[in-house]
Parts: structure tokens; sequence; C-alpha cells
């Protein structure tokens, strides 16, 4: 239809320009319903709204932004507005690549705008090239203005997924997202926890859209996508059924338009910006990587009755001791939780593990790697009242490595622990070393590579740099830290130590942290059951960073951050943890997490009964483990996520569409699985619903009946202990899981 306005308005006499930059044509009507129409090889990528609104927009907002810690509460109100955007001239510049299509004129009174679009290739890690559509929009004019906004087309049945971590919708049609890297909050909209919350600390209970994540970048269902490149505070307004608004904290918006024949072309050409995931160790593939804490007594103990129950420590892959620097117990308070914490000191705290390299090398004899746990922050461990042979925060304090406020003052945001200046060079290598020196010297295996949400906005840094561009890149130049620290570390002669064996996973991040990061996990969920904060947000979650490019992504098992005061009692139930431990078995890995309060939370070992479905599902995990690999192969190779929507395979199903599919995923192009993710369903003698899409007939993992497929929902039963999981009829690769689960579970 639009080719067809275009012709006609052609044949009338009106000027209509034809700009080439690379595979991408820029047509230019000044007189056509959409004024600018960008084609890659004839297909329709981008498009000014018809509805003659200005296609960029000038805005005079202010903030008002609290801090606590890494929760931020911003208000925002705008001042005033300009929205008349005349093109004045056009033209192309000519490069050294191709050629730059630029448009000029005058948004308002002494305001101006410049935009430039100029096609770039970019290759992947397998040399693979893309052409992606650059483009710039700047303001030239008053300082009043300091929000730039892009308007442009949409259609009424279009929908928008990706966006990073989201966790509570996946379609964004209809919605005003706000995109900034924060805390994700706790309740996020559960009642009454994140009123009292708010109450108590403002932000701290968080909104449905908050996240760990700044990552501007979607995929429609029309075969578009867009991304920026711009770190300032972003709002994608989705509210118009025609079209798409994104508004910048900044007068200046970079970013590029994608093109791709389906959704995993898309896929592909962004994570050859972004970067991708590699396959992670082989050691992972052994079983369930299980958080404890306590000291070396309490390890071993565990490692003990493990043994005692199983037989061997065979499918333990690793333990995971967040606490190897110290336990440090906070009460509740106004400002604060009360949990079960650490110190940030990061060296081992020996009072709390005597002889930890027995320990580490007691367990790596039996094939049991160790991981542990570092952040971006350090604490003042004089005060934690037994011996310790460094300090660190001293050592940042003296050296001026940590973060200070442009007030001069030093930074104490998160329970008196003060943020690494990572633009500092001196800063950035100590603490590479402190990795190298403290952690890799111990032959630990990984770790939790925790925070990067909390730069604060008036920071005063070394480099000069604006804080509220570096915000949101933070994330991004902490993972960085981790991953030089392992790839230049040079261990002692004779000790055996090999970078790719070595796994640290993150929850912060920016658009460009797959390329960065070893795996991810999807931060802190409350443990319950809901859409809000709880085991959905897990699956919601997954699907949305697949989405996004985070292709290797999991979840605390059971949920972390727990409540036992007063009314609000948030303690993790036998039931929620034994069907989180389902739904983590069918994700690239299996990790527990003890929670903020262990004590009250129900864990993997507080009776048999609990000990043997853990250890039942972790061989599910391992049965599969011959697919996951071969899909992290792909998501190293194709930037495909192992968890998928329904919609990366099933794309031209058209009633996919019309469902909510944000409780039911894909393994790879094989395996669909329906977690029981609601209690309720247990009052249904243990069904969930599970859509069916029509390609294909679909055969019960464990009972092996066959169903068909007829775009239709269906209540299948899922009993404790078989989760619901069904293949493709006929699929060598179901076949093989099945007789995987024959063989470990002896069936």
């Amino acid at each position: 239809l639009a080719f067809l306005v275009l012709l006609l308005l052609f044949k009338l006499g009106n000027p209509i320009v034809t700009y080439k930059t690379g595979p991408f044509s820029i047509v230019f009507a000044p007189e056509g319903p959409e004024l600018l129409n960008i084609y890659n090889n004839g297909q329709l990528v981008w498009y000014t709204s018809a509805d003659n609104s200005s296609f960029i927009n000038a805005a005079q907002t202010t903030y008002q932004i609290q801090q606590n810690g890494g929760v931020y509460n911003i208000n925002r109100e705008i001042l005033s507005s300009c929205d008349a955007a005349e093109i004045q001239s056009h033209g192309t510049q000519p490069s050294s690549s191709y050629p730059l299509v630029f448009f000029s004129g005058e948004l308002c009174s002494a305001v101006r705008f410049f935009v430039s679009f100029q096609a770039v290739e970019v290759k992947d890690v397998m040399k693979n090239t893309y052409y992606h559509l650059l483009f710039n929009v700047t303001l030239l004019g008053p300082a009043a203005y300091n929000e730039v906004w892009l308007v442009y087309g949409s259609e009424v049945d279009e929908g928008f997924y990706g966006f990073g971590f989201q966790y509570s919708k996946l379609n964004m049609k209809g919605e005003v997202l706000p995109l900034f890297s924060t805390e994700q909050g706790v309740g996020r909209g559960l009642e009454p926890v994140t009123l009292i919350l708010d109450i108590a600390s403002k932000g701290s209970g968080g909104s449905w859209y908050t996240t760990y994540t700044h990552v501007p970048q979607y995929i429609s269902t029309k075969m578009r996508s867009l991304m920026l490149e711009s770190r300032e505070y972003t709002i994608f307004d989705l509210t118009d059924k025609s079209k798409v608004t994104i508004q910048l904290n900044s007068t200046q918006m970079i970013g590029r338009i994608l093109h791709g024949k389906t959704y995993k072309d898309l896929l592909s050409t962004y994570t050859a910006y972004s970067g991708r995931l590699a396959p992670l160790p082989s050691w992972v593939d052994r079983g369930a990587v299980i958080g404890l804490e306590g000291g070396t007594k309490v390890v071993m103990d565990t490692v003990a009755k493990i043994q005692a129950s199983q037989g061997s420590l065979d499918d333990v892959a690793a333990v995971w001791l967040q606490d190897w620097t110290g336990e440090r117990r906070f009460n509740n308070s106004g400002k604060d939780i009360g949990r079960v914490g650490l110190w940030w000191n990061w060296e081992v705290d020996q009072t709390h593990y005597p002889d930890w390299s027995g320990l580490v090398s007691n367990l790596t004899s039996q094939g049991v790697q160790v991981l542990i746990y570092i952040n971006c922050l350090v604490t003042d461990v004089s005060k934690r009242g037994t011996p310790y042979r460094r300090n660190l925060y001293k050592e940042g304090i003296e050296n001026g490595y940590l973060v200070k406020l442009d007030s001069g003052e030093l930074w104490l945001g998160y329970t008196e622990g003060a943020l690494v200046d990572l633009t500092n060079k001196k800063a950035y290598k100590w603490f590479m070393e402190v990795i190298q020196e403290e952690m890799l010297a111990t032959n630990v295996s990984g770790w939790m590579a925790d925070f990067g949400e909390s730069l604060p906005l008036n920071a005063a840094l070394n480099s000069k740099a604006d804080p509220a561009k570096l915000h949101s890149k933070y994330p991004e130049m902490w993972a960085t830290l981790n991953k030089e620290a392992i790839t230049t570390y040079k261990p002692v002669d004779g000790i055996t130590y090999n970078a790719s064996n070595i796994v640290y996973f993150m929850r912060s991040a920016s658009n460009l942290s797959p390329g960065l990061s070893r795996l991810f996990w999807l931060g802190d969920q409350l443990v319950t059951w809901d859409h809000y904060d709880g085991l959905q947000t897990a699956i919601i979650g997954m699907l949305s960073s697949g989405l996004s490019g985070f292709s290797l992504m999991h979840s605390d098992t059971g949920g972390y951050t727990t409540l036992d005061v007063s009314i609000l009692k948030y303690v993790r139930s036998k039931s929620l943890f034994m069907r989180w431990v389902e739904l983590s078995s069918l994700t690239p890995l299996l990790r527990t997490h003890p929670g903020s309060l262990p004590e009250v939370n129900w864990q993997f070992d507080t009776d048999n009964e609990t000990l043997d479905h853990f250890f039942r599902m972790t061989k599910v995990y391992k049965a599969w483990g011959f697919y996951r690999r071969q899909l992290m192969q792909e998501a190293y190779e194709f930037g495909w996520p192992v968890i998928r929507h329904l919609m990366l395979e099933f794309p031209n199903n058209t009633a996919i569409y019309q469902q909510d599919l944000s409780k039911l995923y894909m393994i790879g192009g094989e395996i669909l699985v329906a977690p029981l993710h609601n209690p309720l369903e247990t009052l249904l003698e243990d069904h969930v619903p599970v859509f069916l899409p029509s390609e294909n007939d679909w055969v019960h993992l464990w009972t092996q009946a066959i169903y068909k497929g007829n775009d239709r929902w269906q209540l299948i039963k899922a009993p404790l202990g078989e989760p619901c999981v069904l293949y493709k009829n006929g699929s060598l690769v179901g076949q093989q899981f099945r007789r995987k689960i024959d063989k470990l579970l002896k069936f």
C-alpha cells in the first residue's frame, strides 16, 4: 500500500527522492502520508507515522531522583515540548564506506535538528557480515530543551518484545516502558509488600518495569527491530496503536535499524553487535550447582549427607559458597531488610573457612567445582571482629579508588559499601588483581559477579565522564573487568589453568553485555509464585531476555528475597521450591540459593522427600545435556537463546500472537515446556494449561501419549517429579531425551 501511495504521488509530480546507503533505500516524500520510508531490499523496515505528527520532537523536562543503594525513585516532569519538524535540506555525504544520508531543518523557534542514516557492516564471531542502518538524531539550539524524541509508525497489530530483562510483561504494545539500570525492587506491584517497602524507603518496592538492565532494543511481530546505542534514561511510549515514541534524556540519539526475514535473523544481526555468549564448560553438565552457607563444617556435612543419600557426588557439578568472605547479619530497620549478608572484603575469611585451599582441593578431587561471590563494592572489614589480611575498603580510600559524589563525599549507598570507580585506570587494575590474587589463585571455578546498577548520577568520576551517560554503561565495564581478570591471569608455575573453564554470572547488563560475560541470572526474585516478583517472573524474564541476545539465562532456584517480619511473611515453601527445581532443571543451569534468610527457607535437603526430588530433577537436567550443548553452540554461532518464545519456532502461526504464552517455552526447536507455575494448578490435580501449535503433534516425555497440535489450549497432568515436557512427534532429540531419562532414572 505504501508503495502504491508513493507511486501515485510520483505521477502527480510531487518531489519524491530515494537515497541509497548499502542495502537500504530511504524514500523521502514531502507530501506523502509517510514522510520517510526505509526499505532493505524491498522490505519496509521503518517509516514515519501517517498522522502528520512530527517525527522529531524536543522537550524540556526536569528530573527529581532519589537513590537508595541501587534503587532509584525517578520523577520526571515535562515542562514544554516542541513538535513541528520541517525538513529544509536533505542529501548525501560521501564516506569511505557507504553514503551518509542526512535531513536537517527547523523544529521550532531557534531549535534545529540534524538526522542522518548510514549503512554499516557488522561482523559476528563467526565472521559473517550483517548490515545495520545507523541513525543519529541531534538537536541544535537552546539548552533548555534537554530531550530528543523520535516518533515513527507502527501497525495496530504489531507486538514489541525484548527490552532486556523484563519480568512481568512480554508484549509491550500499549505500555509506557521506562528503561534504566536499577535494582528491580521487592514486590514490584505485589501487595502489601510493595506499598510497605515504598513507605519505608521510596522506590524499594519497585514497579512492573524496573529492571537491572538498560537494553533499549526490541523485535516486533512485523519482523522489524530497532536498538539504541545511547545510554541515557529512555522511555518507549507504545500506547498509541499507530506509532512509537522514543524519549531520550539527551539532545542526541544514536541507534540502529535492523533487518531480517525471520525473528532468528533479527537476533543474529542484533547479536553481531551485542556479542554472543560462548558455550559453558563441560563440568556444568555434571549436574546441579548447590548454594551453601555456614562455613567449612556445614559444607562438608552437607556433602557427606548427599553422598549418604545418593551414593555418590556424581550429580553435583559445583558448590557455590557465596559466604567465603564471611557472614554478616542485618536486622530489619527503616533502611534495610533483615537478611544474612556478606562482608564485601574479597579475601577468604579464615575463621569461617579455615584451610580454604584444603576444602577446594578436597571437593575438586571428587569432581565438584567451587564457585564463590564478588561484587563491585567494598566494606570496612575491620568491623567484622575476626582476623583479616587486607582491608580493601581502606586500600580504596587511601588510593582514591572509590566513587565520590560531586560534593566530595565518599558514596556509601549499600549498607556502608563503597563503589569502585572503574573509570580510574589504577582502580580498575587494582580490582582486577584482587580477583586474580584472592580468587583465581585459590583454584575456584567461577563466581557470581553481582550488582553494577548503583553508579550515582551525581558522582564525580575520575575520568570526568558524565555519570548520567555512564550509569548504564557501568554494568558492561564491570563485566569487562571480570573477563579481563580471567583472560590475563597467569598462575604460578605448575598450576594448571584454563580460562574457558571459569564461569562468572551477572544480573546487571547493557546492550553489549552478552559478549562480555559467560552467563546471566535473573536477579533477586521473591520466594512467591506470582507474576510480579515470583516464580512466574523467572519464566517471563528468560523469554524476554532471550529476545534481547541473552541466550544463557537461569534463576535462583526457589527465589532469593525472604521477608519474615510482622505482617510481611514471605518464606519459601516446600511446594514452591520443589516446583522451581523442576523449572530450573529445564534451563541452562540448575543452581540453588539458600535465600536471604536461609534458616526459615525450605532448602534442597530440608527433608528426604525434597532431597530425593532435587536429585531426580538433577538427573533430568543431565538427561538433556547433549541437546543443551548443541543449543549453546547455536547461541554462540547465531545468537539464538536456549530458552525460546514459541514465536521464534513458529513465526507463521498466527494463532500464537493471540495467546498469552508467557508461562511456557521451547527448549531449542524440539522440546516444549509448561512448568507448573501457580499453586492453584495443584487444585486441578496438577494439570497445567498448554498451548499446542498445529505444526506438529506432541509426545509427552513421561507417558509417551501423543497430543494433537491444534492451536488450542489443553490441560495436561504434571505430577510432582514429572513436569509437563513434550517433544515434537518424530523428534530424534526428544527420543534421545527419553532414552537418557530411562537410563538415569531407571524409569
